[in-house]
């Protein structure tokens, strides 16, 4: 009989059992059945307004409310009246007679006398848009822009040095100065530069491609300014701008 008495436990109590039931899931899982039927029953009240709200029709315009419009005719002149035209006027005939024995009369051209500037006068004497300026109006000059000759990498006629290369590696080597502090400090290596043979067989716009030091970076570019003219480089016969590149050797000798 106690067992009958007593109250069976739900199944959110048992599922939150031992938890906090002051947590949101645990409400919403008691109050999900009256949620649902209130959403049902507002679901459906709003439906049946919608529905009430489109079954009323606007009444018709009646053709009485209507103001009938009648056409008015207003007449200025009796029906039976007729229409007279204006009688035509004819010119006197003694005007239509000086105008046709009307003789030609040679006067002097007054715009023969006048000075008609030309163009260019009249840009030159210009100024805020006034032409009677007597203030001469220098147009500015834009400065052109000279094309950059082109520098070629490969051509029919590669630049050579007075003697070959041979000559080149010899004045290198005798024109070279090794840095000291390079030599206390041990560096050595090769410094690989790039160099512009102009037309005349100058060389200028020195690079360098790969540095070992400042040091001995800068030496090379010193001898490389001191190198004289080349055998211009040609394309078509004709001498242009070629890339040159020069490997410089520095290396310490024990001896």
């Amino acid at each position: 009989m106690k067992r009958k008495n007593e109250k069976v436990p739900e199944f959110d109590e048992i599922i939150f059992e031992n938890r906090n039931k002051t947590y949101g899931a645990y409400d919403l899982r008691k109050h999900y059945n009256s949620t649902t039927c209130l959403s049902l029953l507002g679901g459906i009240a709003l439906s049946a307004i919608f529905f009430i709200v489109l079954s009323f029709k606007p009444e018709p315009v009646t053709s009485s409310s209507v103001p009938e419009i009648v056409p008015v005719l207003f007449l200025t002149k009796p029906i039976d009246q007729p229409v007279v035209p204006p009688p035509l006027v004819k010119p006197p005939a003694e005007l239509l007679k000086s105008i046709n024995n009307l003789q030609p009369k040679v006067v002097v051209d007054s715009l023969a006398t006048q000075f008609i500037p030309t163009t260019e006068e009249l840009i030159a004497t210009v100024k805020n848009g006034n032409v009677t300026d007597s203030v001469f109006y220098n147009e500015p000059i834009t400065p052109e822009i000279p094309v950059e000759e082109k520098i070629f990498y490969v051509v029919e006629e590669q630049p050579e040095f007075p003697g070959g290369i041979k000559a080149l590696y010899k004045f290198i080597g005798e024109n070279l100065i090794y840095p000291d502090e390079a030599q206390k400090n041990n560096i050595q290596g090769r410094v690989i530069l790039q160099f512009v043979v102009n037309p005349n067989g100058s060389a200028d716009r020195i690079e360098v491609l790969r540095g070992i030091d400042p040091l001995l970076d800068n030496e090379a570019i010193r001898v490389v300014n001191k190198l004289p003219k080349f055998k211009p480089g040609k394309q078509g016969g004709v001498p242009v701008k070629v890339w040159f590149t020069l490997p410089v050797l520095f290396k310490i000798e024990n001896n």
